[in-house]
């Protein structure tokens, strides 16, 4: 995605810290970014935090190592990219070769349309997007980072979300002892992180979860996933 900056002044600084459980966990030697969000057509970026009107007609995330739409009327994930782009620390580089679509899309199936303002709240690695409508309340969470806890979806009350990979990823099986669903591409570690969710089923492509009030799902890759018991 090209990239646009935009000077806003007067706004307050935002910080925002994810639980370790889900994809607030520490990106790993704090290899991480800032990401730039477009807004019908405007760019939004630096520490802020917006309350933006409709009607929205498109919603873009374009960061340094991870870049995805997101479907306004929804709150639904499309082409959950991974840039590749190398870790400022070697020796935390994930072997990515060049750009890879991780998620297809992350969908969660509410059957509302989200017709409310859109919150948005940038800082300099983080972004919560938030949008409400026909009793229906999504947020997402996200950081650029290089690996790490990097995404989570929350919907409230809870939904079924449906992940769908990308060509290139798969699903593994359920990590021994936990509820994580381990993801891989042959070479690198991820899963699906969930709280107060239950998966209810998954193929090699993709996996349906059903989520409670109160829930979500996360996504975590490379050292941390390893350590989630997760193998590449």
């Amino acid at each position: 995605m090209k990239r646009h900056v935009l000077a806003l002044a007067g706004l307050s600084a935002i910080a925002l810290v994810l639980g370790t459980a889900g994809p607030a966990s520490a990106a790993k030697g704090g290899t991480c970014a800032s990401f730039n969000v477009v807004v019908n057509g405007q760019t939004f970026s630096g520490d802020q935090k917006r309350t933006i009107n409709g009607p929205i007609t498109s919603i873009a995330v374009d960061g340094t190592y991870t870049e995805f739409s997101v479907n306004p009327a929804t709150l639904a994930v499309n082409n959950y990219v991974h840039t590749g782009v190398a870790s400022p620390r070697p020796d935390k580089n994930l072997p990515f070769n060049g750009r890879t679509t991780i998620f297809a899309s992350k969908v969660p199936q509410h059957g509302r349309t989200l017709t409310g303002p859109l919150s948005l709240e940038i800082n300099n690695e983080s972004l919560v997007l938030q949008r409400s409508g026909g009793g229906q309340s999504m947020k997402i969470q996200a950081k650029d980072c290089h690996q790490g806890g990097i995404f989570q979806m929350e919907p409230e009350p809870g939904t079924v979300e449906v992940n769908t990979l990308g060509a290139d990823w798969h699903y593994t099986g359920v990590a021994p002892g936990s509820s994580r669903l381990c993801i891989s591409n042959g070479r690198i570690a991820a899963y699906d992180s969930p709280e107060l969710t239950t998966l209810q089923s998954f193929a090699p492509q993709q996996a349906r979860w059903l989520v409670a009030s109160g829930g979500r799902i996360g996504f975590v890759i490379g050292e941390d996933a390893i350590e989630g018991g997760c193998r590449p």
